[in-house]
């Protein structure tokens, strides 16, 4: 019996490591911009921030603590925009860009409005709140605007061995995701983007996502570990993982090898449908 025990106390510890040494590297690869209050994670899709305020002089008790916390959602709401606002579209364009639109300022004040709550701290004084929104909303707040810029494809070369066909037969295997390493090419991380073949034509981008998936967990997640993407189970498991070769003269379209987008188009399973993506950045 008390070898049983110890080989079950055994496995348990051994499971603990493990997991906490994959949520360890699952930190030092994810892509995150550090700001004051806050910060950005384009690996886990969100945007964070910390609100704060004091009582009110001359209030106590659980006044003091309700006026506090209402002051530190403004607080925090007013971050959060500020950060949002500097969010990368494409490499081009900012949400800020799009908030001349009535339509986008209306849905981000809503965003705003309703964001998620994760914790609060009240030490008698002030009152600290943190708070996220998704960054998969703000890409399906300017989709409509992103679609109307989307440039005309490229039309399919022609006698040229190294081109892909127009419509390949879905003979390539089944492969269940992309892992773009780009850690060479200064690639942004960004909400919108293309990929595309070395002859120009779309590989895959917001045209190819179907909307509920996209709004769900957006086009791609950013890493910065390629070892660690291959495994991520957004792609598992059997995902191309193929090298950038270029970016595009707009610096928004991510160019893969003619190879690797055969691959992707020939796959059995379609899992640009899903926005089974990963990009790794430097």
């Amino acid at each position: 019996m008390l070898k049983i025990r110890l080989l079950l106390w055994s496995v348990c510890l051994l499971l603990i490591f493990s997991s906490v040494g994959a949520c360890a590297e699952n930190e030092s690869s994810s892509v995150v911009i550090q700001k004051d209050r806050g910060l950005i994670d384009w690996s886990q899709n969100y945007i964070e921030a910390t609100g704060l305020a004091v009582a009110p002089t001359g209030t106590t008790g659980p006044q003091a603590m309700a006026l506090a916390r209402r002051g530190a959602i403004v607080d925090l709401q007013r971050n959060l925009l500020e950060f949002l606002v500097g969010v990368q579209v494409d490499a081009r364009t900012t949400m800020d860009d799009f908030m001349a639109s009535d339509r986008v300022r209306s849905e981000v004040h809503g965003m705003i409005r309703n964001i998620e709550l994760l914790e609060g701290a009240w030490d008698e004084k002030a009152y600290t709140v943190t708070g996220r929104i998704r960054l998969p909303q703000l890409l399906v707040c300017v989709t409509p605007e992103i679609t109307a810029r989307q440039p005309q494809p490229a039309p399919a070369p022609r006698n040229t061995q190294s081109s892909a066909p127009a419509n390949p037969p879905r003979t390539a295997g089944r492969f269940t995701g992309l892992v773009i390493d780009a850690r060479h090419l200064p690639v942004v991380p960004s909400l919108a983007f293309n990929v595309v073949d070395e002859s120009g034509r779309e590989v895959y981008g917001i045209n190819f996502a179907d909307p509920a998936f996209a709004a769900r967990s957006g086009l791609a997640t950013y890493y910065n570990n390629i070892e660690y993407a291959r495994g991520e189970i957004r792609v598992a498991t059997n995902p191309i993982v193929t090298t950038a070769v270029r970016l595009g003269s707009d610096n928004i379209a991510i160019v893969i090898p003619n190879s690797a987008a055969a691959r992707v188009r020939g796959s059995s399973y379609d899992f640009r449908k899903e926005c089974k993506v990963i990009i790794v950045v430097k």
